[in-house]
């Protein structure tokens, strides 16, 4: 058995927030006492209370979580400055929780001893983590530990906590363990046992002209030059001189030759000395390329990472959905944001329960055994079940 229940509000109280969540959640579990949690608060809201109502209502639950951009769920649909919460019941899967603190001083430390802390609950073998971390520092060196110290076979999902603003630095943004609201860390669960699980990615962005290759760069994001000139002028040579990057045009960024890319948002730029920078790492020797997408393209995208999910779902039918899609899709979308929701609820039906939130970069392979990317302007869906 394996079931997952959704709480929704959007009541500016806490308290009656918390209240109506928990008591939704109970009324779909129908008695079944959850094991784990993941619960996603608009910045502004006051979460405290709330993290300690769920765990006075569901004492013995592994709940981790963050802030968020904005929030969908199958009970609600999409919404902005809400609570949602999705509880997991199951009796065949362990579900097991730790958390990273102080990412950004040593991510090989933090990492091993979030995930020792979530191994050390259980001694089924994990398949699965998700994760919704502070991206404030370097989120690519983070993942890479995780995957060290998970392995191969254990697929890392997630979203990096929202701050107040797209503006705003990354790790401006709070994360959520049990019932503690913290900043620079990493919460995450490992599912352990028979679980059926499958995931899509997509854009809905296309790449545009020719490519370039990233020719000196920095930590955090910084590119100074690609084909050895002022990454400035790699936009202005295809998009016009005085063009200035923007959320619109991300770089697709292909790694070792890969046909398969990811997404890099400009997030500032320097227009004398030239230099960019954007959301995440970007390695030298890296291949990028402008994209363009019209706003059905982007629903497009998100058709495209749900179907893939729903082709490759091993069982008869998902018992869950979790979403995790961007920020600055968000931005982009504007008062159209939830067709998302629309979307996913079309495609998947009203028996599987959704619940997700807008991240400040999205994490997926984009194959089961791939390597673990950290992704802008993307939307990932991911199913569960149990065997």
């Amino acid at each position: 058995m394996f079931k997952m229940a959704v709480g929704h509000s959007d009541d500016i109280d806490p308290e009656d927030a918390a209240r109506a969540i928990i008591e939704q959640c109970q009324e779909a579990l129908g008695g079944v006492t959850p094991t784990a949690a993941v619960l996603f608060s608009a910045f502004d809201s006051e979460v405290e209370p709330v993290l300690r109502a769920v765990r006075e209502a569901f004492p013995d639950i592994e709940l981790i979580g963050s802030t968020s951009s904005a929030e969908m769920s199958s009970v609600l649909g999409y919404q902005e400055d809400s609570v949602t919460l999705a509880v997991f019941a199951t009796d065949s899967v362990d579900i097991t929780g730790g958390v990273a603190t102080d990412i950004y001083s040593d991510v090989g430390v933090a990492a091993h001893t979030a995930v020792e802390q979530a191994r050390a609950k259980t001694d089924k073998e994990p398949r699965l983590c998700i994760v919704t971390p502070s991206v404030g520092g370097d989120t690519r060196a983070l993942l890479g530990a995780l995957r060290e110290v998970l392995g191969e076979d254990v697929s890392i999902l997630g979203g990096g906590a929202s701050p107040q603003s797209n503006r705003m630095a990354a790790g401006e943004s709070f994360q959520f363990f049990g019932e503690r609201v913290l900043q620079g860390a990493a919460p995450l669960l490992l599912f352990s046992g028979p679980l059926t699980f499958s995931f899509g990615v997509d854009t809905g962005w296309r790449p545009i002209g020719p490519r370039g290759r990233v020719t000196r760069a920095a930590a955090g994001g910084t590119v100074h030059e690609i084909d050895g000139e002022p990454a400035l002028a790699f936009y202005q040579r295809y998009l016009g001189e005085g063009f200035l990057p923007a959320f619109a045009n991300p770089l697709a960024v292909f790694e070792d030759g890969a046909e398969s890319f990811y997404l890099r948002a400009p997030t500032w730029h320097d227009p004398e000395s030239g230099i960019i920078r954007v959301s995440g790492s970007l390695p030298e020797g890296a291949e990028v390329q402008l994209t363009m997408a019209a706003t059905d393209e982007i629903f497009d995208g998100a058709r495209s990472a749900l179907s893939q999910a729903i082709g490759r779902f091993p069982g008869r039918e998902p018992d869950a959905a979790l979403i995790f899609s961007c920020a600055i899709r968000k931005h982009l979308l504007g008062t159209r944001t939830g067709t998302e929701y629309d979307i996913t609820h079309d495609m998947l039906g009203a028996a599987v329960p959704i619940c997700g939130f807008y991240s400040f970069g999205e994490i997926a392979p984009f194959d089961a055994g791939g390597e673990i990317r950290f992704h802008n302007a993307t939307l990932v869906a991911l199913l569960l079940g149990a065997d």
